[in-house]
């Protein structure tokens, strides 16, 4: 993830505890019954980093990717 999962996942930093448990509970609620949106969402989101696992990294890691809106965890449910 980049910075943080709030950061990737709603778009937000530095979420008090409050708004990250609202949120993760949202999060759930939307995606529970609809695994086919999440992993559209995890893989093909503008933040999405795609290539191979380690082509990803070397993109997170430069410059000040790592910093910004970014993710390869679509890269675990590929086939």
């Amino acid at each position: 993830m980049s910075c943080n999962l709030d950061h990737v996942l709603y778009g937000k930093q530095n979420s008090t505890d409050k708004d990250k448990e609202y949120d993760a509970f949202q999060f759930a609620r939307k995606y529970k019954n609809e695994i086919p949106e999440f992993l559209s969402f995890i893989s093909k989101s503008d933040f999405s980093v795609i290539g191979n696992y380690k082509e990803s990294w070397e993109y997170i890691k430069q410059e000040l990717h790592s910093l910004q809106r970014h993710t390869n965890l679509g890269l675990c449910f590929t086939e």
